[in-house]
C-alpha cells in the first residue's frame, strides 16, 4: 500500500469472493459495534497488553507480536464508516482499526499476530472480524499478504467503499479461514495492493481470538473486531427486562 493514503494494502478449501458470495438472510438489519480504542489518538501507537471497550462486551485486552521495524497505529478511513455487508443485513456507523505497515526491505513475508482476549466467553456468532488492505503482487515471483484465523467463520462480504480496492478472497475450512486479495499485478498498485473491508462472523464461542498475518514487505493492513448480540442473548435480555418491570409493578 501507499502509506501516505491509507492502511488498506492469502489459500485451500472452498473459496469465495464478494462477487460470488450469497447474501446472508437476517430477520432485521443488525448493527455491528466495532472495538473503540480511545483514548489512544488516531495516528498514535496502540500499546500491546492494553484494554479497550467493545460495546456490549466490555473491556477487551489487545496483545500483539510485531517486529520492531513495523509501524502500527490506531487508524480510521472515512470510506469504511457507515458501511454494510450481506445486502444490508449487517451495518455499522463508526469504524476504526489497528493499521500495521511492514517496513522490512527483504523480499519475503513476515509473520505476526494480534490477540483479543474477552472478559468472558462470547456466544457463537456474536463476534465479528473486519480486515482491509491486504496486498498482493507479482513482484519477486509473487507475494501475498495472508490473514488466518483458526476458528470457524462465515464470510459476510466486502463493504464496497467506492475506492479502487480489490475483492477479498475468502477460503474456509474446518476450524479455520483465510483472507487475501483476489487480484494480483506488478508493484504496489491498486486494486491488488488493497482489499475492501471484508467482514467475517465467528461461528464458535470464543474467549480469545487471534488473527495471524503473513505480511508482504511494504504492504499495510488493518484489522478490528466487532460485536452483535445473538438472538438468544437478545431474548434473555428482553426477558430480564420484562421480569424487572414485573417486579417493579408488584412493588
Amino acid at each position: 500500500m501507499r502509506r501516505c493514503t491509507s492502511f488498506v494494502g492469502l489459500i485451500a478449501g472452498s473459496v469465495l469472493t464478494a462477487a460470488t458470495l450469497a447474501p446472508v438472510t437476517a430477520h432485521a438489519a443488525q448493527t455491528i459495534d466495532w472495538l473503540n480504542m480511545s483514548p489512544v489518538a488516531f495516528g498514535s501507537t496502540v500499546p500491546s497488553n492494553s484494554n479497550y471497550n467493545l460495546p456490549g462486551v466490555g473491556l477487551v485486552n489487545i496483545t500483539y507480536s510485531l517486529p520492531a521495524v513495523f509501524t502500527q497505529s490506531r487508524f480510521t478511513n472515512p470510506i469504511l464508516a457507515n458501511g454494510n455487508v450481506s445486502a444490508g443485513a449487517y451495518n455499522w456507523t463508526a469504524h476504526e482499526l489497528i493499521g500495521v505497515v511492514n517496513t522490512v526491505a527483504a523480499n519475503t513475508t513476515t509473520q505476526w499476530h494480534v490477540t483479543y482476549t474477552f472478559p468472558s466467553l462470547q456466544a457463537a456468532n456474536s463476534i465479528y472480524v473486519g480486515i482491509s488492505g491486504l496486498g498482493r503482487t507479482t513482484n519477486n515471483g509473487g507475494m501475498i499478504t495472508l490473514a488466518t484465523v483458526n476458528q470457524n467463520g462465515t464470510f459476510l462480504g466486502d463493504w464496497i467503499s467506492g475506492a479502487n480496492y480489490g475483492p477479498t478472497q475468502y477460503t474456509g475450512g474446518a476450524g479455520f479461514f483465510t483472507m487475501n486479495n483476489s487480484l494480483t499485478g506488478p508493484g504496489g498498485l491498486d486494486p491488488w495492493w488493497n482489499t475492501e473491508l471484508g467482514v467475517v462472523q465467528i461461528n464458535d464461542a470464543v474467549s480469545t481470538l487471534t488473527v495471524i498475518f503473513d505480511h508482504t514487505p511494504g504492504d499495510g493492513v488493518g484489522v478490528n473486531i466487532g460485536f452483535v448480540p445473538t438472538p438468544g442473548a437478545a431474548a434473555v435480555l428482553g426477558l430480564a427486562g420484562l421480569m424487572s418491570a414485573g417486579r417493579r409493578r408488584r412493588a
